[in-house]
């Protein structure tokens, strides 16, 4: 019996948003992305209370700590990301890195959706997390597909 290979779900999902995304090369996708973290990383570790006012959490020494402590993951895989000129094994790595990153932002962001004052603005960063996270994925599969 003949099997067809068929997409999984998430395979479809990467698909269908490539046709909305411009397709640079990957190595300057993930250069862009490591930009991004570079700055990223730098709000949470010189700003953690801007960025406790933005979500509408307490502002709190553990919180703040955490905060910075994304941030310096952000810097660091940033960093990873632009050290690499073309693409790699070693830039895919580093972009899945950012891939797992993003899952735990994704976790501290549910926890502190209970805590939130400001749902609306909670929300519109919420969104921007995870659009960037769609971002990290794609070129993470796109460089691991090629590499």
């Amino acid at each position: 019996m003949h099997l067809l290979h068929r997409k999984n779900r998430f395979e479809q999902t990467l698909d269908s948003a490539r046709e909305y995304l411009p397709d640079p090369g990957e190595t300057e996708f993930a250069r862009g992305l490591g930009w991004a973290s570079i700055a990223i990383g730098l709000s949470e570790l010189l700003g953690a209370k801007q960025v406790e006012e933005l979500l509408g959490v307490d502002d709190s020494p553990d919180c703040r700590g955490t905060l910075r402590a994304l941030g310096v993951r952000e810097i660091c895989h940033g960093v990873s990301i632009l050290a690499e000129e073309k693409p790699t094994e070693q830039l895919a790595t580093s972009m899945w890195g950012r891939v797992a990153g993003d899952a735990l932002d994704s976790a501290l962001l549910g926890l502190a959706a209970t805590k939130t004052k400001k749902p609306f603005q909670f929300a519109a960063v919420t969104a921007a997390v995870l659009g960037i996270g769609l971002m990290d994925l794609m070129c993470a599969k796109r460089l691991s597909d090629r590499t």
